[in-house]
């Protein structure tokens, strides 16, 4: 380490610095705006995936239902509920983004 700072030139050359870290998921150091923040973009993101999840299985219900009327209508409802789902996580996605804008200064859009 002592090569690279002795070529230590001002604006041409500066050391990479080398920390000793972690993987942080929850900013809670850096106050609660930043923690509440985390928290609902990862439920959202767990939501978003859920109603993927829940898209798939309809599809699978649809394929699966040989022409039964009661299995076509559970299909349906199960593909419209998951659709359903997921306007309304990726509204709150969106909300949250707006909200985090406007607030910038308590809570940073990461």
């Amino acid at each position: 380490m002592e090569l690279a700072a002795s070529y230590n030139i001002k604006g041409i050359f500066q050391p990479a610095r080398i920390t000793s870290g972690g993987i942080r998921i929850f900013r809670t150091s850096e106050g609660f705006g930043y923690l509440a923040s985390d928290i609902l973009l990862i439920l959202t993101g767990i939501a978003g995936a859920l109603s993927l999840m829940f898209i798939v299985i309809a599809g699978i219900k649809f394929v699966t239902s040989g022409g039964d009327p009661k299995k076509l209508a559970s299909a349906t409802s199960t593909l419209t509920y998951a659709i359903i789902g997921l306007a309304v996580t990726i509204l709150a996605f969106v909300i949250l983004r707006i909200v985090q804008f406007f607030l910038r200064s308590a809570v940073p859009i990461t």
